[in-house]
Order: structure tokens, then sequence, then C-alpha cells
């Protein structure tokens, strides 16, 4: 069904409020560390204690015979159960990180299982190290692993139309350096898992996720299960950010020990584990390469991008994601990615909130902006020249159905008096314009798809099935919001059942921007299909044709006739207590008819006005102007509180957060010595919501998931590179790095980037 003109919205585009918030202000919310099982265990796991080092000798006979110990396992007690293809769960002879999964115990409580990891006995016989990438690409660096020579792990190499035709037909090559250090999410909710495989025929697994399919299939894959045997439920969910989508090694050892114990276990992070067991973004290292004519027509882009996989290589997904997104912003002839991963003795990475491509754009966009003034150009204005339109067929094949990336430039350059400012401010005041895109959900090897079901009681009360976590983003609130439309009732009378892969239908999760795009068009679809049973009855009784009745307001009635209504309840009573007794069951599913990628992408440009202290060196964010392409706001509300908490974020990353790391240790593993900004450093927003109406989105709707921080990252950096003069070629822009920038920058040198290897070994 096409989406409705908006002045026949009822409920989509309003400000509604999260039908979950009641509960989460009360504290009723209940999250996977409220659930306790009949005869649970407490989990503990031993770590490694060394970054590389052979395991001569382990002792776990004390631990055993301690009172109140119910199992101990090793890798003796399972070694065939992987954690990835070349990872075991429990480390079998050689551990390659501070933290690596050794051991591990359950006990009847939390003291007695502390104290039984200081009773296990390992022996280490140390290995030479590297803990950084620059390290372990040095021709005498130890081999971590035999299949990675030169501690080379996979690579990507793919040309996208015609990069060398490009780089000939540009008048301008220009080259940059940026570096991204390892950074950590912080998730509000730490890291947890409670097993129970007392039943060696079902595994019960509790713990917050993006989405159940994958655990499901990768825990049936590493215990010899099938799929069905692996049941996922989750409750509330303190945030993700990519850090959970699929189980992590602790999920696994909780389900080894309940197996071994024959009782449920629960194994939760304390806060120093958090930063072992999240996998957190780890340092990467950029050059960009962009070929550009003389009238600032872009002709060819080009990354080579260098990543830290840390001890294993268990996100391959890291390593092809920035490959994609170079196509999407501009028009170039070509696109030329390159990209690897390499082994170092530190914790296996991940992603961090905006994913690869966030970090990568907060270089890339001030890249660009250095590209302008080489050109002396407006930054605003090569934006504007080069960016996509819709209908574009970008070299990947990715076509832009709806996109308000031009509309969404014009606004804030108008918005924030950019023309007036750009160029004009005063000694260390910057403003920094960045663009960017975002799919919404993305097709892989077979499926995207979500499924959703509703059914409708007597008293007109809609219960929604669905698959889809909320982590805090709204998601439960957009569904019921979707339904409700479509019903022509109220959100408040749609109830979520959620959380339980043996309850609810199959649903891939909350990843990818995929939720309001996907499991939306399956809520809706599952809705529109309840409606047609329902008017089949009110047609019935009102003596019309199903298709001309209005589902509004809390009533059924006659497109024609306003006399000729029933409220939505009467009808659900009429359906049951009918000759059929048919009780209203609806169903549906989408997914995407691409064969590979995605189906709508939103788009963004943000400007950031900052104000450097040229003593302390210290970034201050005095505004953002916001203006994002998000196709139709389901809720606006919650759009205004994406864009906030996205800005939130984008700034923390590229002014504060930084793993400290030595001799493979994390020397910050606390909220406390992990840098983040506090909430009255948040600066004002400026919102401006594009809606281009997406034909293929519900309502028109297109992601806001993480669109937004990809373009705060970019702005904020661009305007902290005009604040101080030069390209800034690492983040975190801590006040330590501005004071050298500054003192880099003084003599009005403007490209410093390649200077820039200071304690970079």
């Amino acid at each position: 069904m096409a989406a409705k003109p908006e002045q026949q919205l009822s409920i989509i585009g309003r400000r509604q409020p999260r039908v979950d918030g009641f509960d989460k202000v009360t504290g009723r919310s209940e999250f996977t560390d409220d659930i306790r099982l009949p005869g649970m265990l407490y989990g503990k796991i031993l770590r490694s204690s060394q970054p590389h080092a052979r395991i001569a000798r382990i002792d776990t006979s004390r631990a055993e015979a301690l009172p109140r110990v119910k199992a101990v396992v090793t890798n003796r007690d399972a070694p065939d159960l992987m954690f990835s293809e070349h990872q075991h769960v429990l480390a079998q002879d050689v551990v390659r990180y501070v933290g690596e999964e050794v051991a591990a115990v359950a006990a009847v409580d939390l003291l007695t299982a502390e104290e039984a990891l200081e009773l296990i006995e390992v022996e280490y016989e140390p290995l030479p190290n590297v803990t950084t990438v620059r390290q372990a690409l040095k021709n005498d660096a130890p081999c971590l692993h035999e299949r990675a020579p030169g501690n080379i792990g996979p690579t990507m190499d793919q040309d996208w139309g015609d990069p060398d035709r490009g780089f000939a037909e540009s008048d301008r090559i220009i080259e940059d350096e940026f570096r991204t250090p390892m950074q950590h999410n912080t998730l509000a909710e730490l890291h947890v898992a409670l097993a129970d495989f007392s039943n060696p025929e079902k595994l019960h697994l509790y713990t917050p996720t993006q989405g159940a399919p994958l655990y499901q299939m990768e825990l049936a894959r590493g215990f010899g299960l099938a799929e069905s045997q692996v049941r996922i439920v989750y409750r509330n969910i303190g945030g993700a950010f990519t850090g959970r989508g699929r189980p992590k090694p602790h999920h696994f050892v909780a389900a080894l020990l309940s197996r071994k114990a024959g009782r449920p276990v629960k194994i939760k992070a304390t806060a120093d584990e958090e930063f072992i067991m999240f996998r957190a973004s780890g340092e990467t290292l950029y050059k960009f390469r962009t070929g550009v004519t003389h009238d600032g027509t872009i002709k060819a882009l080009e990354a080579d991008i260098t990543f830290d996989a840390g001890g294993h290589d268990e996100w391959a997904m890291i390593l092809w994601l920035p490959s994609i997104y170079l196509n999407w912003l501009y028009k170039p002839v070509g696109v030329r990615y390159k990209g690897r991963f390499v082994f170092t003795n530190t914790v296996p990475k991940g992603s961090h909130h905006g994913g690869i491509m966030g970090r990568m754009s907060a270089g890339w966009q001030q890249h660009i902006t250095r590209v302008a003034e080489v050109l002396g150009m407006d930054p605003a204005e090569l934006q504007l020249k080069n960016a996509v339109d819709p209908g574009y067929e970008s070299p990947d094949g990715s076509v832009f159905a709806s996109c308000g990336l031009k509309e969404c430039i014009e606004t804030v350059v108008e918005r924030s008096d950019w023309r007036n400012k750009h160029g004009k401010l005063p000694k260390y005041r910057g403003i920094g314009i960045g663009i960017g895109a975002q799919a919404s959900g993305s097709k892989g090897a077979d499926n995207d798809t979500s499924a959703a079901m509703v059914k409708i009681a007597a008293d007109g009360v809609v219960t929604l099935y669905t698959g889809i976590p909320d982590m805090g983003q709204g998601s439960h609130t957009v569904m019921c919001m979707i339904a409700a439309e479509v019903l022509g009732t109220e959100p408040e009378k749609i109830r979520v059942v959620q959380g339980d892969s043996d309850i609810t239908p199959f649903d891939w999760g909350a990843f990818a921007q995929r939720g309001t795009f996907t499991t939306g068009n399956a809520v809706k679809a599952a809705c529109e299909d309840a409606r047609e049973q329902l008017a089949v009855i009110a047609g019935r009784e009102l003596d019309e044709d199903p298709a001309s009745l209005m589902f509004r307001h809390g009533r059924v009635q006659s497109a024609s006739d306003p006399d000729k209504v029933m409220s939505f309840g009467e009808v659900a009573a009429k359906t049951l207590h009918s000759v059929e007794g048919r009780f209203v069951m609806g169903r549906g599913f989408f997914n995407s008819p691409k064969p590979f990628g995605a189906l709508a992408f939103s788009f963004g440009a943000q400007i950031a006005e900052v104000e450097v202290d040229p003593e302390t060196g210290a970034v201050a964010v005095l505004k953002v102007w916001a203006a994002h392409d998000i196709g139709r706001a389901i809720n606006r509300l919650a759009v205004e509180g994406q864009l906030d908490g996205q800005v939130f974020s984008g700034m923390s990353q590229v002014l504060y957060e930084e793993c400290k790391v030595e001799d493979g240790l994390i020397l910050n593993p606390s909220r406390l010595e992990y840098k983040l900004p506090r909430t009255y450093e948040l600066p004002a927003v400026d919102y401006s919501l594009v809606e281009t109406i997406d034909p293929y989105g519900p309502f028109g709707a297109k992601e806001v998931g993480e669109g937004p921080i990809v373009v705060s990252m970019s702005a904020v950096a661009a305007a902290v590179q005009n604040a101080v003069g030069a390209l800034v070629p690492e983040i975190p822009m801590t006040p330590w790095r501005i004071k050298r920038m500054l003192r880099a920058t003084a003599d009005g040198s403007t490209d410093v980037g390649k200077h820039w290897s200071e304690g970079l070994e």
C-alpha cells in the first residue's frame, strides 16, 4: 500500500511518547540481570594475563575441590567448541591477548566463583608480542597466526566503475592520512548471559541482543544443535550500538558450564571485563586519495584502510563496510578501496557507534574540506556540486529512489549563516560541514527478512508479536504507531510481545539500521492483513463494500456516509462472535526484492561551530545545525532524540574517547577513566527534517538509527580543522593533540598529516 498523503495520517508524524516510558522511569522494566532461575549458579571466567604466550600447564584441581563449586571447564572439556572458524571458545595452546578466555567456573555464589578462579594455576611460556598495527607490520615482527604471514589477515581490494580513468581525468589528486584509536561504546547495561543447558536437547539463553537469529545460528553450530533447539530470550536492553549483534565467547562459556553442572549459569561482566567482552573498535589507519578537476568535479575516490583485528579476526564485516560507503555521496567515474586486517596481541575488535563509517568520516570529510581548500572553493559548494541526486545509480549498483542530500546541504548552509561565517570567524573559532548517507537495512547472501503477527481481542486491544528488540531507540513505539495508523486505533491500544525466539516471528534484528524500514514494513503488512479481515465483517454490518471502509480514530466508517460507523472494538467483537467465529490474526513479512544491498538510503548534512582554547587546547562545540533526509518522520519526538543522542555520541568520539593500551592491557577500563563528555557539554542542536517520502519505506520512512552520527563526527572534525587551520590527522582531538596542532601550524602550514607519526609505534 502506498504511503498516505500527509493530511490523511492521524498517528504517523506526531510527537509520540514512548509506550514503555512509564515502566522505564518507574524501574519496572526487567533486564537480563534481573532474571533468576531455580538452582542458578554464578559463572566467572579466568582470563589470560599475557598478551602472547604458550599455555604450558593448567591445574584446576584446587578449584574443583572448593566447596560450593559445581563446575570447572577448560579447553579439555570442549576441545572442538569453536567461537569462529579459527578461534576456540577457551584457549587451546596459545593465548593471543590479555583477557582471552582460558578457564571458567560455576559456583553457588559469586564470591565462591571468584575464589575458585584464584585457585586455578596456569603456567605460561611468554612469546614475543606486537600490540600496535605498525609493530605488527614490521619485517621482523613475530607471526601471530601461521595462516597470516606478515600478520595480515583477510583483505579486500575492490574497484567500482573506472577509478584509473577518473584519476587520469583529474587535474589535481589530493592525498591525506588519518588515524582512529581503539574506542569503546560504554553501554548502560553490562554484558550478561544466563544459560540453561540442563536439558541437553534445548539450550535456553537469556541475554541482551540486537537480534536472536545470529545467536541461534552460531550457538547451534558450536554445540551441534538444530537452530530450533536454541531459544534466545531478551528483555529490555541497555544499549547496543553494534556491540550485541552476535554472540561472544562468554555466551558459549555460560552454556558450557551449564551443560556440565546441569544447572542454569549466569555470567555478568565486571566494569573492566566489559572493555574486553564488548569487542570495541580498534586502531585504524586510513589513506585517502581524491581526484578532482579545476572546477571542483570529483572524478575518483580511493581509500586504503588498515584495521587492527586484535588477536583474532572476529568481525569480517568491518572490512567491507567502508568500501561501499564511498559510493553513496558523490558521483565519481570510479571508486577504489583497499582494506586489510592486521593481527595484534590485543582484544579482538568489533565496531563502535556509527560503525566504521562514522570514524572514517571524521577523517574523510576533513579530507574533502582540504580538497575544496586546495581548489580555492567553499567546502559547502564543493559538497553541493558533487552530491548525489534522486534516481542516481552509484558505481556499486546502489540506486537512490529517494534522496534529499542537496536539500539537506542547502538547509544547513542557510540556517547556520554559513556564508557569513566560513572564513570570517575570529581566530580559534571554526565552522565545518559534513555530509553522510546510511543504508536502511542491507541484504546479504539470502534474505533480510522481518516478520510480524498481530492478534485483535474482542475489546479491540491489539497484541503485536515482533522479533525486533528495543535497545533504547524507541523501535517498539514506532511499531505501535505503524500498527495504530493502519488499524485506525491508538498506540496505547497496542501491546508488544517480544524477546523470545520460541514465540515471536523471525526477525534478523536491530542492526544495519533496518528496524523502522524492514520490520516496520512487516508490521504494516500484518496489520493490513488483520484490517482486511475486520473489514469483511464491518462491511457486512454496515452494508458497505469492505474496500471502501475507513479505519480511523478508533472507528470504522463508510467513506461516503458518516452515519454508517462502528467502533473498532465493536468490529473486533462482531468478528469473533460472528457465525464464522473468526479470531482475527494478521501476519506480514518484508524481504527486500533486491538480490544484494540496500533498498533505501538516508542522507544528511550538518554544520558545527566550535571554539578552541589556545591556552589549554580544549574544544567546545557551540552549536550544530542538522538536516536529515529520513523519508518521513514516524515519530518526530524520537527523531529529535536520535539527533541529540547521535550528535552527543559523535562529538564524544571525535573529541574525547580513547582506550589507552600498553603491552596489550587496557589502562582505562572504567567510566571514571575512559573519558566521556558530560550532558551539559551537548551543544544546542537545530533540527531540520527533510521528508522525501521513500517509495519503499513504511509510510515513506527511512532509517534514522545511525545516519546522523556519521554526519555529526564529520561536521565536528571539519569545524576543528577550520579552527586550527589544518586537517587534524587523528581522533580524539584531545587538548594535548590540539596544542600540538597549533604548534605545527604556527608557521602557516596546512598539511601536517604526513608528519603526525609521533607516538604511533
